[in-house]
C-alpha cells in the first residue's frame, strides 16, 4: 500500500527545502497515529523523565543505513533538572528524528546535533519552555558532501518569563550536498524578561553547493531581549592566506579553519571525552573531503 498522499512535499512549508515524498519513493511503510510525519513512520515513542534535581546526558547515534530509519522522543524536565542531548548522525539512507522536550522551571536543556546528511537526513526539535528562569542550548553542526541532505529543523516556544534560548547552527556543504536550517523561537505574551538569541552561518565550500536558512522570531511580548542572524559565503580568504603565509599548505590550512568553525556549535557543557570523539569525526570527514 502507498502512503505517498501522507508524505510532505516541498509544498509543505515545515518541509519546503526536503520532499520527503520523493527521497522514501513508492516503498510501502506502516503510519501510525501521531502529530507529525516522523512520529507516524517511527515504530514507537520513546518517553523520559528527568527527575527534579537530577543532571543527565543522552547520547543519540543515528547510524543504521536501513530505508527508513525514523525515531520519536518525548522528554520532561523538572524543575532544577539538567538534560544534555547529543545526536550523532552518520546513516547514509533516510535517517529522521523528531524529540518534543518539556523544560521546568530553573530546568536546563542542552542539545547537540553533529549531521553528515544522508539522501535525505532531518533531526526535528520541538522544545517548550513551561518553567521561570529554565535556560535552552539548541546547537548543530551540519557536513553536506556530495549526495548527502542534512535538515536540521527546530522550534522553541516560550510559555513563562525569565527564560534564555541560545542557538547557534553552523553548517558546510561541498558541490552537490544539501544543507538546510529551519529555526523559530516564539515567545508568547506571558514570558516577559525572555533572553533569546538565534544564530545560523553556512559555508559553501564549492560551486554547486546548496545551503538553505529560515531562522525565525515571532514576539508577542513586549519586555525582552531578542535577536537572530544567518549568513552564507565562502572561506575568509584573509585568514586562509595568513596560514599559507605561515607555511601551512592550502588543504590543511583550510580543514584547520572549517574545524575551528564549526567545533565552536559544541556546547562546553558536553563531556570531554564526548567532544574529543565529535572533532575526530569533523576531522575525519575533512581528511575524506580533501582526498
Amino acid at each position: 500500500m502507498s502512503i505517498a498522499a501522507d508524505l510532505p512535499t516541498r509544498r509543505n512549508e515545515a518541509w519546503k527545502y526536503s520532499d520527503l515524498r520523493r527521497a522514501i519513493g513508492d516503498q510501502a511503510h506502516v503510519l501510525r497515529e501521531g502529530r507529525d510525519i516522523i512520529e507516524r513512520l517511527s515504530p514507537g515513542t520513546q518517553r523520559s523523565v528527568v527527575a527534579a534535581g537530577e543532571e543527565r546526558l543522552f547520547v543519540e547515534r543515528m547510524d543504521d543505513d536501513v530505508h527508513v530509519d525514523a525515531r520519536s522522543f518525548e522528554f520532561s524536565i523538572e524543575p532544577d533538572a539538567s538534560l544534555t542531548r547529543v545526536v550523532i548522525q552518520t546513516g547514509r539512507n533516510l535517517p529522521l528524528s523528531i524529540a518534543r522536550v518539556r523544560v521546568g522551571a530553573r530546568a536546563r536543556y542542552t542539545q547537540f546535533v553533529l549531521a553528515f546528511g544522508g539522501r535525505l537526513a532531518r533531526v526535528e526539535t520541538h522544545v517548550s519552555v513551561d518553567g521561570e528562569g529554565a535556560e535552552v542550548t539548541l546547537n548543530g553542526a551540519y557536513l553536506a558532501g556530495k549526495d548527502r541532505h542534512a535538515d536540521l529543523t527546530s522550534v522553541i516556544d516560550h510559555h513563562a518569563r525569565d527564560a534564555t534560548t541560545r542557538q547557534l547552527i553552523k553548517g558546510v556543504a561541498r558541490r552537490g550536498g544539501r544543507g538546510v536550517f529551519q529555526g523559530r523561537i516564539v515567545v508568547d505574551r506571558a514570558a516577559q524578561k525572555t533572553d533569546a538569541r538565534q544564530h545560523h552561518q553556512g559555508l559553501l565550500l564549492e560551486e554547486g553547493a546548496e545551503i538553505f536558512a529560515k531562522p525565525e522570531l515571532m514576539i508577542h511580548a513586549d519586555d525582552v531581549q531578542c535577536a537572530h542572524g544567518n549568513t552564507a559565503g565562502g572561506l575568509d580568504e584573509g585568514a586562509l592566506f595568513y596560514m599559507r603565509s605561515r607555511g601551512i599548505p592550502e588543504q590543511e590550512a583550510r580543514a584547520l579553519l572549517i574545524e575551528a568553525f564549526l567545533s565552536e556549535t559544541i556546547p562546553t557543557s558536553v563531556p570531554e571525552e564526548l567532544r574529543e570523539e565529535l572533532a575526530g569525526l569533523i576531522r575525519s570527514w575533512l581528511g575524506e573531503a580533501s582526498s
